[in-house]
């Protein structure tokens, strides 16, 4: 008799998107930790090690920093590559579920017009996603941060999709510890990320959502992490991509890609879409229910900035780092202080890097040249919003319903703010007649609970 044939161990490479300070490196090696201190006694019947040599002495050396310092260590300078197994526990035996390659970047890099960035998109599986809950909490400004990673999401997810690839994102939400001890900061957290949860369900995005909960303790003289479930977002997509790929070599965005370039490629259909192996407890498709959550909590900051996080640049700019972009745009401005594509994309810029007091004068002048534009209409909008202007940002939405009565992001924008005035019978109104425009059965009844809902709240 033939001796069974070995099946080749899988390899998968996963990407991680995040600013910088988001927590990604302390992740890593959280989860490293909790990994090394179960190994004597295993609890859960998959887990993975390190066999490399050099990548356990880096792991090893930042546990000790943290042990030494009591501080996380400072955030990645450079692109590092960090290789583990992931093995399995059956009636069996131990056996190896797959390889996985994790790619620590500097948050920095993490966008679409670095090409090391997207070289490691293009060989990529599945993907981390991090989003800091902390900074989410006490800075309203940073949900402009998170419409970019969550632009950059939706991208990969479509060409994926195209491609007839099937490729999962796990959702960590880093520093939740920060916020643990008033469990009202969590509500508020929830609210201020579902319109995200939403866009990605509403693009069919297969994910799975993860709190991240890392602290540093003392343990005697020394410090160390508490890593409680910090590796459940490795072992998710290493489970996961080993069911997805179990039956050939993994195909990445680039192998995908080459197929969609001849042809050749035969697009995921959404009920393909959903299936892969996803087992998410905590994911719900809205399907069009999403379009209301978008509407009640900030649409037009979430839409209206979404159109412009991946503009077009040119081939000058592509490989430039975003400051660098500011001063090509900044230089432009001063030879004619009225180009539009320098206003619209300096605007941008300033937008992404979190600087919406420069983004908003520029908009303003652009919309000042441009004033029937109704998408720079909307931006100029959410910029008013983040800077925290509510009455100048309710005055273009009447600008908005002048060229478009029956906008209904523009009305329900509109009448959220009514609500929050005090306003109750503008707010009807304005809901009833974006309830009359909705082209479909169940965004009516989804605007219709926004009205309930609005108008059951008290009054300021």
């Amino acid at each position: 008799m033939n001796a069974p044939s070995k099946t080749k161990t899988q390899t998968f490479n996963l990407l991680s998107i995040g600013h910088r300070g988001v927590g990604k490196t302390v992740f890593l090696v959280g989860s490293y930790a909790e990994q090394k201190a179960n190994s004597g006694s295993r609890k859960s019947s998959t887990w993975f090690d390190c066999q490399d040599t050099q990548v356990q002495h880096n792991l090893n050396t930042l546990l000790e920093y943290i042990a030494q310092t009591g501080q996380y260590p400072p955030a990645t300078m450079k692109i590092t590559n960090f290789n583990f197994a992931a093995k399995t526990q059956n009636l069996f035996g131990e056996k190896d579920l797959c390889q996985f390659r994790w790619w620590d970047i500097p948050g920095e890099i993490c966008n679409n017009d670095n090409p090391n960035f997207q070289k490691m998109v293009m060989d990529s599986h599945g993907c981390c996603v991090f989003i800091d809950t902390y900074t989410l909490f006490n800075n309203s400004a940073y949900s402009q941060t998170l419409q970019g990673i969550v632009k950059q999401v939706e991208t990969i997810a479509s060409l994926a999709r195209q491609s007839g690839l099937t490729y999962i994102f796990a959702i960590v939400l880093t520093k939740c510890d920060l916020l643990a001890e008033n469990p009202q900061k969590l509500l508020k957290i929830e609210e201020n990320i579902r319109p995200l949860m939403a866009r990605l369900d509403a693009n069919q995005i297969q994910y799975r959502r993860f709190y991240s909960t890392i602290p540093i303790v003392k343990n005697g003289k020394m410090s160390v992490l508490q890593a409680k479930g910090a590796s459940a977002p490795l072992l998710w997509l290493a489970t996961e991509l080993s069911k997805i790929h179990r039956k050939g070599k993994p195909q990445s965005l680039a192998s995908g890609f080459n197929r969609l370039l001849d042809n050749s490629a035969q697009p995921l259909s959404p009920s393909r879409a959903r299936a892969g192996g996803t087992t998410a407890n905590n994911k719900q498709l809205w399907g069009v229910a999403a379009i209301g959550s978008l509407l009640a909590i900030g649409v037009a900051v979430a839409i209206g900035f979404g159109t412009g996080l991946l503009g077009n640049s040119s081939t000058e700019q592509a490989n430039s780092t975003p400051s660098e972009k500011v001063k090509q745009y900044e230089e432009i401005l001063e030879k004619s202080p009225t180009d539009p594509e320098a206003l619209l994309q300096l605007s941008r810029l300033y937008s992404d890097l979190t600087e919406f007091d420069k983004a908003l004068p520029l908009m303003e002048k652009l919309v000042e040249q441009q004033p029937e534009k109704s998408d720079f209409l909307f931006e100029l909008a959410g910029l008013y919003a983040l800077n925290g202007n509510k009455q100048k940002e309710e005055t273009v939405y009447d600008k908005i319903l002048t060229i478009d009565p029956q906008s209904i992001l523009a009305l329900t924008s509109k009448a959220t703010l009514r609500s929050e005035q005090g306003d109750n019978k503008a707010a009807k109104a304005l809901y009833s007649k974006a309830e009359a425009a909705a082209p479909t059965d169940q965004l009516k009844q989804e605007i219709r609970k926004l009205a309930d809902k609005a108008q059951s709240k008290p009054s300021p």
